[in-house]
């Protein structure tokens, strides 16, 4: 799995941004990506684990996980 951190999250339109802290890319999140248990959000600055996967308009993350 990738690892980053959440630079955007818009609960209101369930969806933001993660950047990868490797190539620094910022890759779109979907509130549906979440597996969390619960409500499903992202704070901006948590660390987060995920996996990229081809979307409509490129890739973007899947199967995002809280970092431990």
């Amino acid at each position: 799995m990738k690892h980053g951190i959440v630079k955007q999250f818009d609960e209101g339109s369930a969806y933001g941004f993660i950047e990868d802290d490797i190539n620094h890319k910022s890759y779109f999140v979907f509130y549906t990506a979440i597996k969390e248990e619960g409500y499903k959000r992202l704070e901006v600055g948590q660390k987060v684990k995920y996996q990229l996967a081809q979307g409509k308009k490129g890739l973007q993350c899947v199967n995002v996980y809280l970092a431990d």
